[in-house]
């Protein structure tokens, strides 16, 4: 165990008797912010249809997942034990004793926020989603269930995926863009959806 990483899980975690109020926001933190990013980016797609919005949604999907993939690459390598296994620290979200590193949630996160300031495109949306990976990192670690270093680990994932996102963007354009985006199009005009609800 690195000295440093134990150090600051200890300082981060909620330990023994955590202010309710913060335990509530450190499991939201842990839990939530992830699908509602889910949600986030399935809002954006409907509420911005022009092609080059669509287009860096889609490649930064593909980001983040390249960034998952990696995750599961070094974790067929490398396994450390999360720390409740260790017994260190208070856990408080129950989680399954698998590897901890890195963390899928915190690259799950950055991916999407660095590919979309790497395209240039929905920049303060990254920004955004890159500010709620530190809050998912946070609350993770506060509630016992990675160390810091598994953070730091899916950063750097994070951001090495992200210089893919130019290069791919090109083919989503050609190729992935369209395969979404029509038989999205022609769904909500089956369904008579109203175009201020679901622009076109």
């Amino acid at each position: 165990m690195n000295p440093l990483n134990e150090h600051l899980f200890l300082a981060i975690n909620a330990g023994a008797h955590p202010p309710p109020a913060l335990l509530a926001f450190g499991l939201f933190c842990a839990q939530w912010l992830v699908p509602l990013t889910v949600a986030l980016f399935v809002l954006l797609w409907i509420r911005l249809p022009r092609p080059e919005h669509r287009a860096a949604l889609i490649t930064a999907t593909a980001v983040m997942l390249i960034g998952l993939g990696v995750n599961q690459l070094i974790g067929a390598f490398y396994f450390h034990p999360r720390p409740f296994v260790l017994h260190l620290g208070d856990q408080y979200l129950p989680h399954p004793a698998d590897n901890s590193f890195p963390s899928d949630h915190g690259t799950f996160m950055w991916s999407l926020g660095f590919a979309l300031l790497a395209l240039g495109r929905l920049r303060a949306w990254g920004v955004a989603v890159i500010l709620g990976g530190f809050a998912v990192a946070w609350g993770r670690i506060y509630v016992g269930v990675h160390w810091p270093f598994d953070m730091l680990a899916s950063f750097c994932v994070a951001l090495a995926v992200a210089f893919l996102a130019r290069p791919l963007l090109r083919p989503v354009e050609r190729w992935a863009l369209p395969f979404f985006d029509t038989p999205y199009r022609r769904l909500i005009e089956l369904l008579h959806l109203p175009p201020q609800a679901f622009p076109r």
